[in-house]
């Protein structure tokens, strides 16, 4: 098997305990806390996010840019590495002072202060550099044990209202000792070299250029629960976050394709192999649609029979929030397919910025306007509305360059075979009680109808590449025989 199929494995492997893992916790945790409980988190936890933004810094994404392009010359990673990371160690110090005066100003709490570590471990971060090595073996082993020790601390140490600040205390120790414990990883793969201070200072006014769009970013993915909070209050906040969370679970099992490509799709383009990189897009962009309009089509069918027992009689406000969110499932992953392997590999950080810019924008008035009136479905409403521009800007632009997109007729046929599939669990389950049996037998039907429609109709890439698996497999058979 190639390094990227390696890589994907890992990766996937990850994002599959990170969506078995809320089966458990997430139920746990709302029925515990209850929406207020887990709106106050969220609460603070938006504010907490502005600091972890600052201090990244659009390192991430320019750090897995920059050693993906060295390749494995240890002095030059060496160098590059502790100029980037030099930086960001100072700065975090400087974010972390500030991070604590707002905290005295406000007098934000102690789960605030608490989840100060979130951002200490943003400043540590150095998965950029595993990234950018495509040495996601060492990230995922690392993830893998510390989301277990999480899971087990939240199942046995989370039982009631009283537990919030234990909460927040396990999920920030958890995402500080992450990259601590890589820094153990790295000293094999490079050596200390000190970096000048004009070269870090370089390497920041470099990564500031992702930096910007980033602030608008969170402008759209988090300035709504801290709207919430101060405009409405924290009960709105849990009941969007905990609808936010279900589809971010599914958005983060398929941005895994992302993650791995994405050093691959750089070097493509650094090699001049436009067209190989282009059709490479062009087929994530319809392997992601196939699933992706299948999720969003579960969870809206699933809704109602779900919230009351996995989340309480206390998140009921869900049952309008979830549908709409469902549709990010969709929309969000085919934005950051385009981003991810075709604008920022190819350094379009202009068009990347454009992008985000006008999100951030229509985004703050839309939230200013809805939430006061709508509550937690304004929010919804208005994320969904300012992800979806995004993914059709941004779908645009790689259709206007290349001619390439997705396939019209399979998009088509998924979306009208999700439609169906929804209509068809509504209608049989309609008298069934909420419990997790239905939710299985509404799963299970709805995937079936989609399975057997989609394939019937020819609109199901799986299909061609199980074929190729099979011919690849036949062909060494034959030959060993």
């Amino acid at each position: 098997m190639n390094k990227i199929g390696k890589n994907l494995i890992y990766q996937s492997s990850y994002q599959v305990l990170k969506i078995l893992m809320p089966l458990i916790t997430v139920p746990l945790v709302s029925h515990s806390l209850g929406s207020s409980g887990v709106g106050q988190y969220a609460f603070s936890n938006s504010i907490a996010q502005y600091f972890v933004l600052v201090t990244a810094l659009g390192l991430p994404l320019y750090g897995t840019r920059e050693i993906a392009k060295i390749g494995d010359k240890k002095q030059l990673l060496s160098r590059k590495f502790w100029i980037l990371e030099g930086f960001s160690i100072l700065l975090t110090a400087v974010v972390l002072v500030f991070y604590f005066t707002v905290g005295l100003i406000f007098n934000l709490g102690i789960i605030y202060y608490v989840q100060a570590l979130l951002v200490l471990g943003a400043g540590l971060d150095i998965s950029w550099f595993f990234m950018g090595i495509e040495d996601f073996k060492r990230i995922t082993i690392v993830n893998f044990l510390l989301q277990m020790i999480s899971f087990l601390l939240i199942v046995t140490q989370i039982h009631s209202n009283g537990d919030l600040i234990k909460y927040a205390i396990i999920l920030s120790t958890t995402s500080v000792l992450n990259p601590i414990t890589l820094w153990y990883f790295l000293r094999k793969k490079i050596s200390f070299v000190c970096p000048k201070f004009i070269e870090m200072w370089q390497a920041l006014k470099s990564s500031a250029v992702l930096f910007i769009p980033q602030v608008a970013i969170i402008l759209y993915t988090n300035l709504n629960k801290t709207m919430l909070g101060t405009l409405g209050n924290k009960t709105f906040v849990g009941v969007f976050s905990n609808a936010l969370l279900v589809t971010t679970v599914f958005i983060t099992l398929i941005s895994s394709i992302d993650t791995v490509l994405m050093p691959h799709a750089t070097r493509l383009f650094s090699q001049n192999k436009y067209n190989e990189g282009y059709v490479m897009i062009q087929r994530v962009l319809n392997f992601e649609a196939y699933f992706t309009i299948a999720m969003a089509a579960g969870i809206t069918a699933l809704s109602n029979k779900l919230i009351p027992w996995f989340f309480g009689p206390s998140f009921a406000g869900m049952n309008t929030v979830l549908p709409i969110l469902s549709l990010l499932v969709i929309v969000i992953p085919g934005g950051m397919s385009i981003s991810r392997q075709y604008l920022i590999p190819q350094n379009r950080i202009k068009e990347y910025n454009n992008s985000v810019y006008l999100g951030a924008v229509i985004s703050v008035i839309l939230n200013f306007m809805l939430i006061p009136i709508l509550g937690a479905v304004g929010a919804a409403i208005v994320s969904v509305a300012v992800e979806a521009l995004i993914w059709l800007i941004r779908l645009w632009d790689f259709w206007k360059n290349t001619h390439l997109g997705y396939s019209r007729w399979q998009f088509t046929v998924n979306a009208l075979t999700g439609i169906i599939m929804i209509f068809v669990i509504k209608c049989l389950t309609t008298n069934m009680s909420a419990t997790p049996t239905t939710t299985i037998i509404q799963a299970a039907l709805g995937a079936s109808v989609y399975l057997v429609l989609t394939t019937i109709l020819k609109a199901n890439p799986a299909l061609p590449l199980l074929k190729q698996f099979w011919d690849d497999f036949s062909r060494k058979r034959n030959r060993h025989s």
